[in-house]
């Protein structure tokens, strides 16, 4: 039996569409449909129903329950062996939302790259949701997401704390603070909450980022409805719409950090306010998770090992 073939077949499985598992793997369709062939030939089986609609057999269920073991073990054992062999050498797949891939690749990925140029990094990208179901199933070695990690076997390294920001367009705090100097609305919104603007609309995450659902948990603890103007997986589409006064968004405190600029110097500059929130609520812990039953490489420990260097600045409860 092939390991290629069994990673195939995963693939397949988990889309039950050769073209988009094709396209996913980069491989042509009848290339793909020739893996899964030779597969159910070595076994003397069908893993699929072709129709109405493709769907796995039993022995295809029951397959692709083993080829994840087996996938797993080889991978580990691949790992222990080159770690090894070759001191400093790896491969690491490190899982993290497409939000705050934008901030934290850019800080870690260079520098890890200089320090660490014989490990092979792959990221994968994608919402918490599908990323704790990726790391569950050993898809990903590592994840870079917020505490608590609400999956099984998964332990976690904490990073760095950090909170939300409010961010309030300017004809927002010209209408609630009038003739008031910036440092002036930012004494007086050190009191504020999300609720005082309740009659803003306001621009917001989709529902499964970590950030709409720090906010969610806030509005049904108060028992208020925001009107929610636009929502979007693209948190600086969220800042540009803000800066064109549409309405109030929130930013995550190394977003704003990395915008480089002085509070009043991005107020004038963005058009936006950014003021930190004080609800204990909106203060995350990032953290590095990995699964306790499975190997973790000297790679993933340099990679864990350095990304707590990179922002070892920001303090930590």
């Amino acid at each position: 039996m092939n390991f290629l073939n069994l990673e195939y077949f995963l693939v397949v499985a988990e889309e039950l569409n050769i073209t988009k598992a094709a396209q996913r793997l980069y491989i042509s369709q009848q290339s793909l449909s020739n893996h899964i062939r030779r597969l159910e030939k070595d076994l003397n089986t069908r893993l699929f129903e072709r129709s109405p609609n493709m769907a796995l057999t039993y022995s295809g269920q029951k397959l692709a329950k083993a080829a994840r073991q087996m996938l797993a073990i080889k991978r580990q054992v691949t790992a222990e062996i080159d770690d090894i062999n070759h001191n400093r050498r790896g491969h690491v797949r490190v899982g993290i939302s497409h939000t705050r891939g934008r901030v934290l690749l850019s800080d870690i990925l260079p520098g890890f790259r200089e320090k660490y140029p014989y490990v092979e990094l792959a990221v994968v990208e994608g919402n918490t949701v599908e990323l704790r179901e990726r790391i569950t199933r050993g898809e990903i070695d590592l994840l870079i997401d917020f505490a608590p990690i609400e999956a099984s076997d998964i332990a976690t390294v904490p990073i760095l704390t950090e909170r939300l920001y409010m961010c309030l367009p300017r004809k927002v705090m010209e209408e609630r603070f009038p003739g008031m100097s910036y440092r002036e609305i930012a004494e007086r919104m050190k009191e504020a909450r999300v609720e005082d603007f309740i009659e803003y609309p306001f621009l917001m995450m989709t529902p499964d980022n970590q950030i709409r659902i720090i906010l969610d948990k806030i509005f049904a603890r108060e028992g208020i409805t925001p009107e929610i103007l636009l929502e979007t997986d693209n948190i600086e589409t969220l800042l540009a719409l803000c800066a064109k006064g549409m309405g109030i968004t929130f930013y995550p405190e190394l977003f704003v950090k990395n915008l480089g600029l002085s509070f009043e110097r991005a107020a004038e500059e963005h058009k936006v306010g950014f003021f930190p929130m004080e609800d204990p609520v909106t203060m995350g812990r990032l953290v590095v998770g990995y699964r306790q039953s499975a190997y973790l490489s000297d790679a993933a420990r340099s990679f864990i090992d350095f990304v707590k260097d990179t922002y070892s600045a920001f303090a930590l409860d």
